[in-house]
């Protein structure tokens, strides 16, 4: 069955679901507007589901009344499940896979990331990393938000709620929203009442983890204050230095609220990160093996500023939100390759983000819901990246790079009512962004064979000028058509697009078909998608079953990666290279309340990404059709079929006082592996697999009181362990395997306290 037949099938098979629903839902609704048994016998009423409110659309909105693929997690059930990682948190996403990036992508994983959103990868779409060696500022595919801030800080703690947005969000988030985004609601100051929580989390792998909050009123109605802070400290899965991590954060959040038309939210943020890497690690071969090298060490450190303003003009709501934030990180790595070990040294001393939006929004109750906007966005960046290989630690390559990005964009949309049930919604956007780098890339005398004498250092290659400069021009939009079948239930179809700026980078070694010399300046082009989404919101059976799904059709026009291993012998060099791109897939998420004290959630997804028309070149380096991983630790790849299953039940003990038992099943499927066509004509295609797994968590919740709370968790319950990832390297002339695994069982407790 050829693609285009699949998709066909896939899309009339999803559409006639949806279709079916439509017919059905007028009905449904109808029945649930009978009076229920519980109201003609005077039983006990059946709890109901409860309304979810999100604003990740730049409004308030009920998220079943939202006409897009939205998952929302509420803060408070992430404390009590003790899911404090973006990917603990996003684990069950149908749609989804992986989290917040704490590796550096395009070095060896352990090093820290100026963008955490290069760990995402949504509807199949793996987001970009560095190329060259490069750690920093390549623009991913999917976008992280914390408190309308890009790429923020401080998304791990006193958590209010997180929204995932699966497709594009170009019109209104602009770069990198590109495969969709997921923006983090921290708690703001609450201006009528003193109070505070803390969390106390202690687990296996020398767990310690510490939280606390506390809001303070100055001004009773007009101004308050909250202050958040957290600490983490955990060993590495492998052994004790391996993995360890350090981070601590602090946030102050100020709310001056003088009069019913105007507020003002200034807020600051610091993190500091701390990673060991190296020591034992997983060695070169398929099997899990482990070998001995040094133990690394990289500090990187975030500080953050912003504002958000608003002021209710009557006709329409002002809203300006300024934000700066820098980054440095400094240190260096170890890691086992096939040519023996790398010492890498990385310094990052200055990589400062200044962002500013401003947007006019239309009242709530306004017949014509519409907002219009501005956006501005700077980076300056200066970084220093070496590789040095072998007991000598013979440089390899250097590479000093200033980088300065700047871009501009302009936005709006609109929604209209055709008729009381039927809505039409588009928006357009523009964006203009330019980037200017100039680096110097100095190839070092190490050679990988035989004992010698050193080879000679070669002139550096120098980047800058108008050789260094490239300007993007962006245009995205969206169209949208939605229609209520019932109070309850919402079809919608839409069409969207999306974009990733492109970028510059110098790298060692260059395919002599793309620059006939090395080093070499390699462009990431500028990456646009258009998304096809077809989907149903509905609520069931007396507003007790949720049950929404998608489907959808995406198609990329030249995906651009950065990490493509393009060195034939001798050190790793990561090239840019892109190819033409179709996702395609259905997403389903389910939510039933069967009693007040038992609910069942079942998600779902299937996605097939496959590069499509490749490129002879991109064709040489990537064999696979289906789209996998990149060839660099920190990578992830797309889950064709991924599901989740939960059952919840609550006991009321003596006291009052409850427990809540949870447990969950999720399953991933298998997948292919990156390899090249000498890989594939060597018949190493298979050893790249990855097998599917199932993964068991246990959750418990004993609360004695509304002010206290105290949980136990166990994750991977079976201490399943499996490859997440198989890094294949031939440059050294024979294969050669880097397997990267799955965490193990962790269990811990957490206690919360709220006074």
């Amino acid at each position: 069955m050829s693609v285009r037949t699949r998709i066909l099938c896939s899309t009339a098979l999803i559409a006639g679901s949806l279709g079916l629903v439509s017919t059905l839902a007028p009905a449904i609704a109808l029945a649930q507007t009978a009076p229920s048994a519980a109201a003609t016998t005077g039983a006990a009423p059946v709890a109901t589901l409860t309304e979810v409110v999100v604003t990740a659309e730049h409004r308030v909105g009920n998220v079943q009344k939202t006409s897009a693929a939205i998952t929302v997690r509420r803060g408070d059930d992430l404390l009590k499940e003790g899911r404090f990682t973006l990917g603990s948190i996003l684990e069950d996403v149908p749609g989804l896979t992986g989290g917040a990036a704490t590796g550096t992508a395009g070095t060896v994983a352990g090093a820290g990331t100026d963008n955490p959103a290069a760990g995402l990868v949504i509807r199949g779409i793996p987001s970009n990393v560095g190329a060259g060696g490069s750690t920093t500022s390549t623009a991913p595919a999917a976008a992280i938000y914390v408190d309308g801030i890009y790429s923020g800080i401080g998304g791990g703690y006193d958590i209010d709620r997180v929204e995932v947005l699966r497709g594009p969000q170009g019109t209104l988030y602009g770069r990198s929203a590109t495969a969709g985004l997921v923006a983090i609601n921290t708690r703001n100051p609450n201006l009528n009442s003193f109070g505070g929580d803390a969390t106390l989390e202690t687990g296996n792998f020398n767990l310690q983890h510490y939280s606390a909050a506390v809001n303070v009123p100055i001004i009773t109605d007009q101004l308050a204050v909250r202050l958040a802070g957290n600490l983490y400290q955990r060993d590495g899965f492998i052994n004790g230095a391996d993995g360890d991590s350090h981070s601590n954060d602090a946030r102050i959040k100020v709310l001056y609220k003088p009069n019913d038309t105007v507020s003002l939210l200034v807020g600051a943020a610091l993190e500091n990160n701390t990673a060991h890497n190296g020591g034992q690690v997983i060695g070169t071969s398929k099997a899990v093996t482990y070998i001995d090298v040094p133990v690394g060490l990289i500090n990187n450190n975030f500080r953050q500023y912003w504002a958000e303003l608003n002021v209710n003009l009557g006709f329409a709501t002002l809203t300006y939100q300024p934000a700066y934030r820098t980054w440095n990180q400094a240190g260096v790595l170890y890691g086992d390759t096939p040519i023996g070990v790398l010492h890498q040294p990385i310094t990052t001393p200055k990589d400062n983000f200044l962002t500013q939006e401003v947007r006019l929004a239309s009242n709530p109750d306004s017949k014509l819901i519409w907002q219009v906007g501005a956006t501005y966005y700077k980076n300056d960046l200066n970084s220093t990246n070496e590789s040095d290989f072998g007991p000598t630690e013979e440089m390899a390559f250097n590479v000093n790079e200033d980088k300065h990005t700047e871009a501009y964009g302009g936005f709006g949309q609109a929604t209209y009512p055709v008729t009381d049930d039927t809505r039409v919604t588009a928006g357009v956007r523009y964006d203009h962004t330019q980037v200017v780098s100039s680096a110097i890339l100095t190839d070092g005398p190490f050679v990988p064979g035989p004992p010698g004498p050193p080879a000679p250092i070669p002139p550096p290659f120098v980047l800058s000028g108008s050789a260094g400069t490239r300007t993007f021009n962006n245009f995205t939009y969206k169209l949208r058509l939605e229609h209520d079948l019932s109070s309850a239930n919402l079809l919608y179809a839409s069409v969207s697009t999306g974009f990733s700026p492109g970028d510059v980078v110098v790298v060692s070694t260059c395919p002599a078909s793309v620059y006939p010399t090395s080093p070499c300046p390699l462009d990431l082009h500028a990456e646009t998608l258009t998304s096809y989404e077809l989907g149903s919101k509905n609520r069931f059976l007396g507003n007790t079953l949720q049950v929404n799904g998608d489907v959808f059709y995406s198609s990329y026009g030249a995906f651009q990666t950065g990490g493509i291993n393009v060195a034939l012998a001798g050190p790793p060099s990561f090239a840019p290279l892109s190819s033409p791109m179709t996702s395609y897939g259905v997403e389903l998420e389910t939510h039933y309340k069967v009693t007040p004290v038992d609910t069942v959630d079942f998600n779902f997804s299937w996605i097939n990404s496959t590069y499509v028309n490749k490129p002879a070149l991109f064709a040489q380096w990537v064999a696979e059709n289906q789209v996998s991983n990149t060839s660099q630790a920190g990578g992830a790849a797309p889950i064709p079929v991924s599901a989740s299953l939960a059952y919840q039940h609550i006991f009321t003990l003596p006291g009052d006082s409850k427990l809540s038992l949870r447990g969950e099943a999720l399953y991933s499927s298998g997948h292919g592996g990156q390899y090249n066509a000498a890989d594939a004509a060597a018949g190493l295609a298979s050893n790249v697999n990855i097998n599917s797994a199932v993964i068991g968590n246990l959750f418990a919740t004993w609360m004695p009181n509304e002010r206290v709370s105290i949980s136990a968790y166990v994750r991977n319950l079976a201490n399943l362990q499996y490859s997440t990832l198989i890094t294949l390297d031939t440059s050294s002339g024979s294969p050669a395997y880097q397997p990267q695994l799955n965490d193990p069982r962790t269990f811990g407790v957490v206690l919360n306290v709220n006074f």
